[in-house]
């Protein structure tokens, strides 16, 4: 609707009340007349009574009901005119503020104008001057730095050459490093070719079964004597054990206490392993690799055939199979594991590396240096006993010569009394005569207090030590052992 008019829902309170009332009212009419003209509303006039005394309190309740909607327009025509009022108000005032904010627009337009003109004004003039002062300044200045320029100039070279000079050095000491490093690296280059080519004759020479043995030899020897063990004392290399039909030689027979003799074999099968190094992809590597374990398979059953337990006295039921590096046994054992106890378990031949036959090796070591400790301990004894006798007889003639020294001190003490009280008071008359000078008057002679110290050591408990130290292990340096073949 327009300004001016009113909706439902700008009414108030009370005439939506008002028009409740009159639509009850109405409802109410419809229902009376409805009764009156059924046959059952004309035989009850209580009902005509009572209806029509609700009637008029309907009409009485519709006319304040009209009243206070007649009330309730008038306030909303009070209250419309006070929009309409209040509205006007509104747009001049906003026609007001709209003049004002256009005069101070054109207000600050002229002030910025104006601002700027002095601004600009007030910059060229201080502008001016300061370009004018800084000229000024600087042809002083450059006058004054002219000679200092020169001084610094100077300053700077004098400071600069000595690190002229040692740049100079260090470049030809680079020079100098580059020279040897160049030469450095053509005599490695060399050294690398050659022993590429040691490489690969030593490579060639392992392919040949005589070199390998003699390799597996000389490793084997610098075990034994790593080990502390004696030649043909305490192993015996190249042993020839005769046997029917034939000789066998082991690579050593190693003796250990108690009558024990155990056989090492150095002749590992290699050529598999050797060859699976220069294979060319990882298939014909680990059938090289398959080829060499099965090789120290079959060469442990060929040990164990040879029964050395019943050729060579002493011998325990097993024989020590040596390999001579570690990765020779880790490649067998890779493409089969089970190989060390497959060896031992079916053929008693025990697989052994240089770290686990130097331990076994140095075991057996120990153990004839223990022997060889006990076999001395009676020998042991028998030298504390004869120097305890020597040195008893030794404390004896100490004794003797002590008594003797007594007897001297105490005959010379005696003397000394003597010269004293009897002959020197009678000789020093000469002297009271000046018969004689003052630097060949007889001295005085003072007699020797200290006594002569007796043996007093317990010769008893030195013997007791000695025979209780001779019944255990004496400590330190061992005797040798007596070298028999």
């Amino acid at each position: 609707m327009s300004q001016g008019g009113s909706t439902f829902e700008d009414m108030e309170p009370t005439g939506v009340i008002v028009l409740v009332a009159a639509l009850a009212v109405v409802v109410a009419g419809v229902a009376l007349l409805r009764s009156k003209g059924s046959p059952q509303a004309a035989r009850t006039p209580s009902d005509v009574a009572r209806l029509s005394v609700q009637l008029q309190e309907r009409e009485r309740e519709l006319g304040q009901v009209r009243d206070e909607r007649d009330a309730a327009r008038r306030e909303h025509e009070a209250a419309r005119q006070d929009l309409v009022s209040a509205q006007t108000e509104l747009a001049a005032v906003k026609a007001d503020h709209q003049a004002r904010t256009e005069e101070l627009a054109a207000a600050r337009e002229q002030l910025d104008n104006q601002f700027k003109g002095l601004a600009a004004g007030v910059l060229k003039e201080s502008t001016e001057t300061l370009l004018k002062q800084a000229k000024d300044q600087f042809d002083s200045q450059r006058q004054l730095s002219a000679a200092e320029l020169e001084q610094r100039k100077e300053a700077i070279d004098s400071m600069v050459a000595p690190i002229r000079e040692r740049l100079e050095k260090l470049g030809e000491h680079a020079e100098d490093i580059e020279k040897k490093r160049v030469g450095a690296y053509e005599r490695l280059t060399t050294q690398v070719a050659s022993l590429q080519k040691v490489a690969g004759s030593l490579s060639e020479a392992l392919r040949s079964p005589n070199i390998r043995g003699q390799w597996a030899e000389q490793e084997l020897g610098n075990i034994l004597e790593l080990a502390g063990l004696n030649q043909h004392i305490d192993y015996y290399p190249q042993h020839s054990v005769p046997v029917p039909g034939s000789v066998l030689r082991p690579d050593a027979v190693v003796s250990v206490p108690g009558g024990l003799k155990v056989v090492i074999d150095a002749k590992a099968p290699l050529d598999s392993y050797l060859k699976a190094h220069e294979a060319t992809d990882e298939s014909q590597e680990m059938a090289l690799l398959t080829n060499h374990a099965s090789a120290i398979a079959r060469h442990a059953k060929s040990l164990s055939e040879r029964d050395y337990a019943d050729v060579v006295a002493g011998s325990p039921d097993f024989v020590l199979m040596f390999v001579p590096a570690d990765p020779i046994l880790d490649a067998a054992m890779k493409v089969q594991p089970t190989l060390w106890e497959q060896t031992w378990q079916e053929h008693r031949v025990l697989i052994a590396t240089p770290g686990l036959l130097l331990a076994f090796l140095r075991t057996v070591a120990l153990a004839w240096q223990q022997q060889d400790m006990q076999h001395n301990a009676q020998k042991i004894a028998d030298l504390g006993k004869d120097l305890y006798d020597r040195l008893r007889v030794f404390a004896e003639h100490m004794d003797d010569m002590g008594i003797g020294l007594g007897k001297a001190l105490a005959a010379y003490n005696r003397g000394v009394g003597s010269l004293e009280g009897r002959v020197l008071p009678q000789a020093r008359r000469f002297e009271d005569l000046n018969v004689v000078s003052e630097l060949k008057r007889v001295p005085e002679l003072s007699p020797v207090e200290d006594p002569v110290r007796s043996v007093t050591g317990h010769l008893d408990d030195a013997k007791e030590d000695a025979t209780d130290d001779a019944d255990e292990e004496p400590p330190g340096t061992l005797l040798p052992r007596t070298l028999t073949a």
